[in-house]
């Protein structure tokens, strides 16, 4: 038995190649590292006289086997180190790598963890190395990129990566036409999907859906009905997924019957599908029709989920259904949704609405966890029952439980304290306004003038108007209908003047400023302002220029 080490120059030990079953019975490489050849015909022996005859030499590191293990075995820490998440490790590993030493399973597993940990300075990072080692970013690494990125939110780069794909997958496209639909940047998606046809890149179910939300955003209501023609000769004219996606299209853009269409000829509907139906007829404020929906649903024994409920919960509110509300409370304690809090809001909303206030105190009281939402609900509904003094109290209860108010918190309870004239906590909640920055909001700072307006400071409620960096409609409307009540006459007419030269009134413009000419005085000094050319003695002739000023914006003054 002659024992040959591999650090052995070749003119040591020569051999002829043995054929591959030869090879195999007669060497053999055990853990020691050593190597151990069987002596053949075709095998230059050594002298037993050199005493080399059990000769055993250590195999050298710098040889090419043993430099194989070594890059291996850091490719292999490396995907250890991602399938445990260390990150670090694995950057720190890929980051000292020579350029020959990573494989591409060793690249993927970095970019995916970086994705999963939505690490997008890490990703960055692989990707340089990926850059300067001179590895072409395509196929599955290139397509692992672009996800990652998307993930990351970088939408910018991932876009740079993906063109340079020589041979997308339907999925990377599928990511990239979803992620334009999500930034609502609907014309790049619908884009490529154009560009998929022209590549001849098969469409899947999972395309159309992504393609359909972008011609629903647009409009695109001709674009939608060709997609769907086409979709019927792929075959995919029974597929749920794209069918939904249809129904959501059609009412989107409120073509009803071609939504309730598409749901009559879907052959085995999901619970999916029963939704949308009871959703978008919701949406679309046929109120009975998706309650019609949701008893054809039960009566064929389709199993509600948490969804369903929710979505007749809004049909009740809608339509005004106080006892199928309370119906499907009872049995949604009996399925355990009241452990909810997304149901729970619903259906104190519902109970709300519909009249029922001590009921939905209730169901607030039995809350474990109270969201800014119910807070919300329940001061809601406390205005709409005339209950102001006590919704401002449910207010203060909130913020002691440390709950943060929204923008709908803060106008329900401006609502309450105009309601009730409480100046002094309209006033505080304006300072909270101005402390959180909420002042930006068109929305609050409307609402903040009628507060002021409706407890008689006009002061006040000028202070805000002359801030707002953008004023609509309702703005200008607010100001000169609180001057009108307040009996600030002139100031109404003035305002009313300013307007006409940066806005078109509306009806309720109209309404607003009529009182302020209630009195003859007033409406002398009004229409002066108004019309500066006449003079006092010319009232009648003022009278015809402010009505015909008035119908000019096509409003009859009769």
């Amino acid at each position: 038995m002659l024992m040959v080490a591999t650090t052995a120059p070749p003119n040591l030990l020569s051999m002829s190649p043995l054929p591959r079953h030869e090879n195999k019975s007669k060497s053999f490489r055990p853990s020691n590292g050593y190597i151990f050849l069987k002596p053949s015909s075709k095998t230059l022996m050594l002298s037993p006289n050199s005493g080399l005859s059990r000769a055993r030499f250590r195999v050298s590191d710098s040889l090419a086997a043993p430099a194989i293990t070594g890059v291996a075995d850091k490719n292999a820490k490396i995907n250890k180190y991602c399938e445990m998440g260390n990150l670090k490790s694995a950057m720190e590993m890929v980051s000292g790598a020579q350029k020959s030493e990573l494989d591409l399973e060793a690249y993927c597993s970095v970019v995916e963890l970086c994705a999963g940990m939505m690490s997008l300075q890490d990703g960055k990072g692989v990707h340089s190395v990926i850059c300067d080692n001179g590895v072409e970013a395509d196929g599955q690494l290139g397509a692992k990129l672009v996800f990652m990125y998307v993930k990351c939110g970088d939408l910018r780069e991932a876009r740079r990566v993906f063109d340079k794909l020589s041979n997308g997958k339907v999925f990377v496209w599928n990511l990239m036409i979803n992620e334009y639909a999500k930034v609502r940047n609907f014309r790049e998606g619908v884009y490529l999907f154009g560009k998929m046809q022209e590549l001849g890149i098969q469409a899947n179910s999972y395309t159309f859906s992504c393609v359909l939300k972008c011609f629903s955003a647009l409009g695109c209501v001709r674009e939608g009905e060709w997609i769907h023609g086409y979709l019927y000769k792929l075959g995919f004219g029974s597929d749920n997924t794209v069918g939904n996606s249809l129904m959501a299209f059609y009412f989107k853009n409120r073509r009803i019957e071609s939504a309730r269409k598409v749901f009559d000829e879907l052959c085995d509907r999901d619970v999916i599908s029963w939704n949308s139906m009871i959703s978008a007829y919701v949406s679309n404020g046929l109120a009975e029709k998706g309650v019609e929906i949701f008893r054809q649903m039960v009566s064929l024994g389709i199993d509600v989920d948490l969804a369903t409920i929710i979505n007749v919960l809004m049909a009740c509110v809608a339509g005004g259904n106080l006892s199928l509300g309370r119906a499907l409370h009872a049995y949604a304690i009996k399925a355990s949704f009241d452990e909810d809090v997304m149901f729970c809001n619903n259906v104190l909303d519902m109970y709300s609405k519909c009249g029922d206030l001590s009921s939905a105190i209730q169901v607030f009281k039995k809350m474990g966890e109270r969201s800014v939402v119910s807070w919300t609900s329940m001061i809601a509904g406390h205005i709409r029952e005339g209950l102001s003094d006590e919704a401002i109290g449910l207010f203060s209860e909130m913020e002691r439980d440390g709950v943060n108010p929204d923008a709908y918190t803060i106008t329900s309870i401006l609502h309450a304290c105009a309601s009730s004239g409480s100046l002094k906590k309209g006033r505080d909640i304006h300072n909270y306004i101005k402390e959180h920055g909420m002042d930006s909001s068109l929305y609050v700072c409307n609402t903040l003038m009628d507060m002021y307006a409706k407890c008689g400071s006009m002061e006040d409620a000028h202070s805000v108007f002359s801030r707002m960096p953008a004023k609509d409609i309702v703005s200008w409307n607010t100001m000169i209908g609180g001057y009108s009540k307040n009996c600030l006459p002139n100031e109404a007419l003035k305002l009313f003047s300013e307007m006409m030269q940066k806005s078109k009134p509306d009806s309720m413009t109209i309404a607003s400023v009529l009182p302020a000419c209630a009195s003859l005085a007033a409406l002398n000094r009004g229409m002066l302002c108004l019309f500066p050319r006449f003079d006092v003695t010319e009232i009648g002739r003022v009278n015809q220029a402010w009505i015909s000023a008035v119908e000019m914006q096509g409003f009859s003054v009769l």
